[in-house]
């Protein structure tokens, strides 16, 4: 899965929006993840789990009307009765995760399958530095200044707001070792720049457009 976190602490040093690179498509190779080497089981699980492809979104919330944000590979949806329900879970220390907890309200950002969407997800994987939303199309704090930073623009397909889940006994966040799971409720759906095209996708180290159908005979 995507070694993303909101803490820069946790990953190299932020790069800054200037020195990112850019992005081209290129032909699948086979997977570089071997399970059977002679690691260890954590290892060997999660080499396994670089064989699977994952969701990339974008996550946004505010702490004291400072934007915070997070790209994710864990995002998938919970339940759609009675109200739609989204989960993901996010690695400890987090600011992003103490903005959704404190704020209750965070965005979820869908990405398109392509360079577009890459360019914007992959800001968001180096902590939140002070310039990392410099250049981006973005709605921030509403009227209040305290609402989620809203993404716009291209490589934007769907943004979905959402509120944290206060049902007991868990109040939408279960902390599980050193990760913590957050259950959103989906309030309102946001057309991004929707066009017929996939979400992105990430596998063995990589992000990853959607392939080839396997179909019935």
């Amino acid at each position: 899965m995507l070694p993303i976190e909101s803490n820069a602490t946790s990953l190299q040093e932020p790069k800054s929006i200037q020195s990112h690179a850019s992005w081209h498509t290129s032909s699948p190779l086979p997977p570089t993840a071997d399970p059977t080497s002679p690691a260890g089981l954590s290892e060997q699980i999660r080499s396994i789990m670089r064989l699977l492809p994952h969701s990339v979104v974008v996550c946004t919330s505010t702490h004291d009307r400072a934007p915070r944000a997070m790209t994710m590979s864990s995002f998938t949806s919970l339940t759609l009765s009675p109200t739609p329900l989204i989960s993901f879970n996010i690695a400890t220390p987090s600011r992003t995760l103490d903005a959704i907890t404190q704020s209750g309200h965070f965005n979820i950002h869908i990405m398109s399958g392509d360079e577009l969407g890459v360019q914007v997800a992959d800001r968001f994987t180096r902590g939140n530095t002070d310039d990392v939303f410099e250049g981006l199309d973005y709605d921030a704090g509403g009227e209040t200044g305290s609402a989620p930073p809203l993404l716009r623009g291209d490589g934007v397909m769907y943004a979905l707001r959402c509120r944290l889940l206060r049902d007991e006994p868990t109040g939408g966040v279960m902390r599980v070792r050193d990760h913590v799971i957050v259950v959103g409720e989906v309030v309102e759906m946001i057309p991004g720049s929707c066009g017929k095209e996939f979400g992105l996708a990430y596998a063995d180290r990589k992000y990853r457009q959607v392939g080839r159908v396997i179909a019935r005979d």
